[in-house]
């Protein structure tokens, strides 16, 4: 392999990382893909799989490191963290193998089927920015799904950019920065490329003006204006589900409930499984619950595990002002080894912490939770991840969505910076304020301009208070999903069919 290349492949992983948080340097997305490109467009079939592989696992070890400490607390065994976390870097690094595999094969066929070099570029531009859309979009989805630091995600900054996910969704985003990528490379290798460089900032300042438009327009939108009470009590993961350090955690839930009441917010949230023990299966856990609504005096969602009919739920409950149990949503989504265990006989002595908090079972419902005034669609943790879930809750009647999650599995790392901007785009998508409460950070407020308007640091206890607006609003990502992903995929097979009959439509010479 060729030192050179290599050296190119490290870069552009290294440039990729550096547009995400903590360091937050989102330009370089635009630019960072260049290197790889150059290497994969001059190398062997074979060799642009393995480049696209090695850059894909510089960016996800670097950027996912945090898994290594947040595994190792989840196993006890430094070794099994590394190794398991290797893995996942080895699999997001295959998507990255397969695009450049895709890229090389192009280029290739494009080149000996149009005469035109100028045609075939152009053509490969678009549809590889296609691929790698389509490759998102199946690792969003595929074995349960792990859709952390899509190259759109980088972008959380460049509010006028991120607007098209209204109709795009985060792919649309992902899309203009692979497709500026190409034209930056063509204008840097050909003589006469000047073209594709008028091409790329053409369109980024189209959409950048659109963006503009759409952000002042979705700037403090919304009907009706409401307070909320966020809660962050950074309650260490350790002693979470350690039964010595309960009364500890209610006396200071309980000391928040007081200090929220002297505001008296309309809205109170509280994060993932806030609450020390099941409910209502814990009666006097159940009637402490309630007295602590009761106390603040406002409209409750609570995060908390919770027991029916003999099966556990990671779930979101809301309780009306008077202490009054309202509704329950369980969980749609569950973290692989985070919140279940295939093989669970085989597997569960490799995961202490879960094996004491037990199997959750996997929840289907998309109800909202509302008091007459406020209707809220409450995603919990990683349901934020998937558009999905949040569009299903808006398109259920959600005015307002709110995010639960408890990421003290994480530590100090970037990780829950990295967790809170896919709620940026989750705003953006569906036009909908997003209210978050995280147990150590990042908790905060975003606007249906994907503006965030409040927000706390990682690793503290705080009571953050804030206002936000609610509507009904349905966007075109809300109404019709990842059309644009099923467009490029169209797109694909298109040119794949053009490939089959290549022979059929173009003259021999």
């Amino acid at each position: 392999m060729n030192l050179k290349k290599i050296i190119f492949c490290i870069i552009t992983g290294l440039l990729a990382v550096c547009a995400f948080p903590k360091i937050n340097l989102f330009f370089l997305a635009w630019i960072a893909f260049v290197p790889l490109i150059f290497v994969t467009i001059r190398s062997e079939l074979k060799g642009s799989f393995f480049y696209g592989l090695l850059s894909g696992f510089v960016f996800n070890a670097v950027g996912l490191y945090w898994l290594v400490p947040m595994l190792q607390f989840n196993t006890g065994s430094y070794v099994q963290a590394l190794v398991a976390a290797c893995i996942l870097w080895i699999y997001l690094a295959l998507y990255w193998g397969i695009w450049c595999l895709y890229l090389n094969f192009s280029q290739n066929i494009l080149r000996k089927t149009l005469q035109d070099n100028s045609y075939s570029n152009v053509i490969l531009i678009l549809f590889s920015a296609c691929m790698w859309v389509l490759l998102e979009y199946i690792r969003t989805y595929f074995l349960t799904g792990f859709p952390w630091m899509l190259i759109g995600y980088s972008q959380f900054k460049f509010t006028e950019i991120i607007q098209v996910a209204e109709f795009t969704g985060v792919y649309g985003v992902s899309f203009l920065i692979i497709f500026c990528n190409l034209c930056f490379y063509f204008w840097i290798s050909m003589q006469k490329g000047n073209k594709y460089l008028y091409t790329a900032l053409a369109l980024i300042i189209t959409v950048s003006i659109f963006g503009a438009v759409r952000t002042y327009k979705f700037r403090f939108f919304g009907d009706q204006e409401f307070t909320v009470a966020i809660v962050q009590p950074n309650i260490d993961q350790d002693k979470k589900w350690d039964h010595f350090y309960k009364d500890d955690i209610l006396f200071n839930l309980k000391k928040y409930a007081s200090e929220i009441a002297e505001n008296k917010p309309d809205l109170v949230i509280w994060p993932e499984a806030v609450l020390p023990g099941f409910i209502p299966e814990d009666k006097q856990l159940y009637d402490i619950t309630k007295y602590i609504v009761k106390t603040t005096g406002s409209f409750n969602i609570i995060g908390s595990p919770y027991n029916e009919n003999y099966r556990q739920f990671n779930a979101a409950l809301a309780f009306e002002s008077s202490g009054d149990y309202k509704a329950v949503h369980k969980k749609n989504h569950l973290v692989l080894f985070g919140e279940y265990i295939p093989l669970k006989t085989l597997l569960s002595k490799f995961f202490g912490v879960l094996t004491q908090m037990g199997d959750f079972a996997k929840g289907e419902d998309t109800d909202i939770f509302d008091n007459g005034q406020i209707y809220a669609g409450a995603t919990i943790c990683s349901e934020n991840f998937f558009p999905d879930i949040s569009r299903n809750f808006v398109l259920s009647g959600a005015k307002v969505l709110t995010n639960h999650t408890n990421d003290a599995w994480f530590f100090n790392t970037a990780a829950p910076h990295q967790h809170f901007i896919m709620n940026i785009f989750r705003a953006v998508e569906n036009r909908k304020a997003v209210i978050v409460s995280a147990n150590s950070g990042i908790s905060g407020i975003v606007e249906a301009s994907g503006v965030i308007v409040e927000k706390t640091s990682s690793s503290q206890n705080v009571l953050l208070t804030g206002r936000f607006l609610q509507n009904d609003f349905k966007t075109f990502y809300t109404k019709y999903g990842d059309l644009f992903v099923s467009a490029c995929a169209g797109l694909l097979l298109a040119l794949l069919i053009l490939f089959k009959l290549r022979k059929r439509i173009i003259p021999k010479s």
